[in-house]
């Protein structure tokens, strides 16, 4: 019988001057830490191209962050910060508060070039559900920042809306509030090349509130779920994706966001990806089967967090803490704006 998982299990202690406040000055110039089975080493991001095989399929996320952050003024003058989690519709959306009198159902607050009118719909323990005049994304374009991670402790800077946001990100797909953050390293030129080598797959998850919330310190057991994400992959994707699978082709995942999607989109019994619109809940932790991705690339990911509970499951929990303690001996940059890896095999493939 597995014991109760809990996250304190999955700490470890990261020099602070080791977290990445800033990205490198190109994209592609960052380490990439190679992981296979427990033999690991340290190279250019750039080897990527090595690492992929002609008969590999790259599955990405093209996902696009919308800049969710409104900073705005009551009109006493007090400070309020919204961050727009996701779109219930055009006008409506689920919001991250600071500052805002949730008692007000109705209220203006200002920015610097117009006021903002919004209507309280709803408090829930963990996000407050408001309605806008304005069309969210009209909203965001005009005065929304991109909402950079809080552990880079520094407010967004002009940079961030080019660095923060990945190279293919696309418009039609533009619900992040976080960025798929393995992608970053990827560069026109890179991808130029991988596509003239090989499959490219494209598919999307929209990143939401659990970015942000730290997970309860409770037992963790098969049946506990994750935030819910929306996810979509076309009938052409999951055709790439299942004539892969049929023809035992590799799969590689670029991002926890990318392999979250095709792992839920999995259907066991039918043994193929599904296609269209779906959500997922999905919790990977020790003992998840996977059934879809044979390699993964990622970040650096937090102590006692969902996704270092996820690519431990996939690389081996022993193999990850050693690579974890191998990249912080050799200095290498982490979190959002820093380094990443390629794990190269995973325990198990049902």
């Amino acid at each position: 019988m597995q014991k109760d998982i809990y996250k304190s299990d999955y700490y470890y202690d990261l020099p602070e001057d080791l977290i990445a406040k800033y990205p490198v000055e190109n994209r592609t110039s960052s380490k990439l830490l190679h992981l296979d089975g427990g033999g690991i080493h340290i190279d250019e991001f750039i080897s990527i191209r090595e690492q992929l095989n002609e008969d590999d399929i790259l599955v990405l996320n093209e996902t696009k962050v919308i800049p969710a952050r409104l900073k705005l003024k009551k009109q006493t003058g007090g400070n309020v910060e919204l961050l727009i989690l996701g779109k219930i519709n055009k006008n409506v959306g689920s919001c991250l508060t600071k500052g805002l009198n949730k008692k007000i159902k109705e209220q203006t607050l200002y920015s610097e070039n117009f006021p903002v009118k919004i209507s309280i719909i709803n408090v829930y323990e963990d996000s407050v559900e408001i309605k806008f005049t304005q069309a969210i994304d009209s909203l965001c374009d005009a005065i929304g920042h991109i909402p950079i991670p809080p552990y880079l402790n520094r407010s967004e800077e002009e940079l961030d809306r080019d660095r923060y946001q990945s190279v293919f990100a696309n418009d039609k797909y533009k619900n992040s509030v976080a960025a798929p953050t393995a992608s970053l390293h990827f560069d026109n030129k890179l991808m130029e090349q991988l596509e003239a080598k090989l499959t490219i797959c494209k598919i999307n998850l929209d990143i939401g509130l659990g970015t942000f919330k730290p997970l309860k310190d409770e037992p963790i057991t098969n049946k506990s779920k994750l935030h819910k994400e929306d996810f979509y992959i076309s009938e052409s994707s999951a055709k790439v994706l299942n004539d892969a699978i049929s023809a035992n082709k590799r799969l590689v995942a670029l991002g926890t966001t990318t392999l979250r999607a095709l792992e839920s989109a999995y259907d066991v019994n039918a043994k193929k990806i599904k296609s269209g619109p779906q959500s997922t809940e999905i919790f990977i932790h020790t003992g998840y089967k996977f059934n879809v991705v044979d390699s993964l690339i990622t970040n650096f990911h937090l102590p006692e967090s969902s996704l270092l509970m996820l690519v431990s499951a996939f690389g081996g929990k022993e193999n990850i803490f050693n690579a974890y303690k191998y990249a912080i001996k050799h200095k290498m940059r982490f979190f959002s704006y820093g380094d990443a890896m390629i794990i190269k095999k995973c325990l198990s493939k049902s």
